[in-house]
Parts: C-alpha cells; structure tokens; sequence
C-alpha cells in the first residue's frame, strides 16, 4: 500500500461514519430527533441522537414543573428540558453538550460526580446551583440510572427549592416572632402574678387594717360607753347634792352639810381621776407622752404611794432595800405603784405586799395578793384598754378597765415593761421592769 492510500479498516470507518453523519442529518430535516449532542474524547466521538420515537415522553418532561436532564456517566447533558434552562437562567444549546456538574458551586461538584457514578435510584440531595448570573439557586437533586442496555445515560431531576425555603425562612420568622410574643406573655403572666399576690397581699392588709379599725371602734364605744356611764354618774350627784345645799343651805344641819360637801369632793375626784386616765391613754396611744425620768430611790416613792392612797393599807407589806434606785418619770412611777396597789387592794385579797428587787440592769416590781387570781383564758387581754375579768371579785364594783393598759404605756415609755403571771397557790402577781439607776437608760 503506497503513501496517501487508506487501509481497507479506514475506509470501512468512514464510510460508517459518513453514513451516520446522513443519517443525522436525514433525521434532522425530517423531524424525526429533536437534538443530536456529539462529544469528542480521547479522538473518538460520541454522538447521542433522541428520536422521534421517544417525543411522547419528551412531552411529558416538558411540562414538568421540575428541572429534567440526561447526562452520561461523566456529566455530559445529553437533554434538558426547558424548565431547567429558566431555572438556570440559559437557552437550551447553552445546556447540551456542557458539563452539568459546572453548574454545581465548586464545593458540591465531586459530590455530584460521585453520585453519578452510582446513580441510586430515587436518591435525592440538596444542593446549590450557580445560575448564569451568578445567583446561587437552593435545588434538590435527583440522579437515577435510566436503565438502558448499555447504562450510560442518567436522568437528572431538579426541583427549585427558593420558593420553599423563602417559605420556611418566613415560617422561621413568624416562628421567631411567636416565640418572642410567648416570651412577653409569659412576662406578662408573670407580672401579671406578681400583681396577683401584690393584691392578695394588699387584701390581707387591708383585713388586718378592718380587723384593727374594728378594734379601734371597739375601743371608741367603750371610751362612750365609760363616758357615757362613769363620768354621768359622779356628775350627776354632784349636781344633785350641790342643788340641795343651795336650796336648802339653811335648813340643813352641819353635819349633813359636811357629808354632802365630802360626797361632791369624792365624785369630782372620781371624774377628775377617770378625765385623767383617758387623757393618759391617749397621750401613750399618740406618742405624746412626756417623760422626764430621774434617779429615784424605789423605797421612798412606795411609802409614798402608800401615804397617799385612799384606801385601807394596813394590810400591805413592803419588802424593798433602801439602795435600790430607779430611772424612771416620777410621776410615772408613783401612778405604776398607785395602779397596781389600788388593783390589789381592790380585786384581791388580804394580805397585800410588795416586793422590788435588781436583776441585772433592771429593777423589778412585783405587788402580789391572795385573791381568786386572773382567769386564765382573761390573761393575754389583761392590760388591753377597757378589758374587764367577769368574776366574783369584780362584779358590782366600779372600774373603767384603763389602770393596767396605762401601766403597761408607762412602763413601756420609760424603757420597761409590765407583765402578770399567777401567785400560788392563789392570788395575782403583777410585776413592772423598770431600767435600775447608774444602768442604761431609756
């Protein structure tokens, strides 16, 4: 065979291939293929013809909302349809013949690789596609074999997920923003709970402040009550025998003269006496009591009270060292002893006695009897204002039931403190603690 002549293979191959290059183009003018994509490797060439056999089909992919394509084993689009173009943002001959996987971010390109080598069926990933203007485009891909004879060819399937996912960025945010209006209300509830027992609170106040105003109206139609009764009665004899002695001056012996006059002085006393004790209370219930405490000698202000009183203390005994001085309103002092005293002499028994003693910084006082004693469910409102034990000993004898809370107001306001506690076998102790002279002072 001389140089220029072609071997009888040669000739065979181009003959083949001159008739497969007619026939394409034979197809083509009669619309019998709808592509032909050749590719050229390693010198050979590869062409792919879609007949018209297969346009049913083709139809069907066309109308398809998703992106379709054939590609060979190594990524070469073979067909694409139309939606896949838009999605991509090219013309169809931009597609065939390309590489599929260029569009993929670079990133994600050997994934894609991979997967056509494999081409599971049904498989389907999320991926990112680079449109031609360079938009990144969030996809779901889906590579499967096609199942033709030879197995070169794969259908590539392409849903456009933008939509979606600027669905689920706007249900993320309507799901943020939800969670940040729960947040608020949960706030809201709990201040809303704070305020519920704020009320709760206010409402338990304002029944303390019921129950103290009760008290306080109590107290108000006792003081009226007293009013109304102690201080009438004296006034009234007092009126009444100051209008016998002037009507009738002149008839009267001096002997009645004298017992009317002394009446009068004993009811004016009685009234100057009870005017006192409920100016005293409320001067301590206002915190307007003046006090002046000194040192005093405890002994001396005891004779003295015992000097001083109107009632019978032949009976009363005193146990009490001459050294012991007390820090305390005089005044004050005399009316604890006095108070106290009178109670005894009064509601108690024979013998009375009075016993003072230091303990510690404080001197106490305590002025027992050998009476019936205090009952026992009375004690917690001995000293209250008007508190009056329903007893033997106290039945039909005057009182207005201020001596002890007066007591206890003193006591408190010169930095002591009056209590009671039972004298057995029988009897009553009420006791006052009061600061001892040279100890702290109140």
């Amino acid at each position: 065979m001389t140089a220029g002549e072609s071997s009888p293979e040669q000739v065979a191959a181009l003959s083949e291939r001159l008739a497969i290059a007619e026939e394409s183009l034979r197809a083509l003018r009669a619309g019998e293929v709808d592509a032909i994509v050749m590719n050229v490797e390693h010198g050979e060439q590869k062409i792919y013809i879609l007949e018209t056999e297969d346009r049913p089909y083709r139809r069907l992919v066309e109308r398809m909302s998703e992106g379709a394509a054939l590609v060979d084993a190594d990524g070469l689009v073979v067909y694409a349809n139309q939606r896949l173009a838009v999605m991509l943002g090219v013309s169809l001959e931009q597609l065939f013949g390309g590489l599929f996987s260029d569009w993929f971010d670079e990133a994600e390109r050997a994934l894609f690789i991979r997967r056509l080598a494999t081409a599971a069926s049904g498989e389907h990933r999320e991926h990112s596609l680079r449109r031609a203007d360079g938009v990144s485009v969030p996809v779901l891909v889906g590579v499967s074999d096609t199942g033709e004879p030879e197995g070169v060819l794969r259908c590539v399937t392409v849903t456009d997920l933008s939509q979606q996912k600027a669905q689920q960025q706007q249900v993320d945010r309507l799901n943020a923003a939800l969670t940040d209006r729960l947040a608020e209300l949960r706030k809201a509830n709990d201040d809303l709970e704070v305020e519920k027992i704020r009320v709760q609170e206010a409402n338990a106040e304002l029944q303390v402040v019921n129950v103290e105003l009760e008290v306080v109206n109590e107290q108000i139609r006792g003081l009226i009550a007293v009013a109304a009764h102690d201080l009438r009665s004296p006034l009234v004899s007092i009126i009444g025998f100051s209008t016998i002695l002037s009507e009738k001056w002149a008839t009267l012996t001096e002997k009645d003269r004298q017992r009317y006059m002394a009446i009068i002085d004993r009811k004016s006393r009685s009234m100057s006496a009870l005017i006192d004790d409920l100016l005293t209370v409320s001067k301590i219930e206002s915190g307007a009591l003046d006090t002046q405490p000194e040192l005093i000698a405890l002994g001396e202000a005891i004779s003295q009270c015992l000097e001083t009183t109107s009632d019978d203390t032949a009976d009363v005994s005193v146990s009490c060292s001459p050294d012991l001085v007390v820090h305390a309103d005089p005044q004050h002092l005399g009316r604890i002893i006095d108070n106290y005293l009178r109670n005894a002499l009064q509601y108690g028994e024979a013998p009375v006695r009075i016993d003072a003693t230091k303990l510690g910084d404080m001197i106490e006082i305590r002025v027992l009897d050998h009476g019936a004693g205090v009952p026992p469910e009375f004690e917690p409102k001995l000293f209250d204002k008007f508190a009056r034990a329903l007893t033997p000993s106290t039945k039909g004898k005057d009182g207005t039931g201020l001596g002890l809370s007066i007591v206890r107001g003193l006591a408190e306001a010169n930095g002591g403190r009056a209590r009671y506690e039972p004298n057995a076998p029988h009897g009553s102790c009420f006791i006052v603690e009061l600061p001892a002279g040279g100890g702290p002072r109140g």
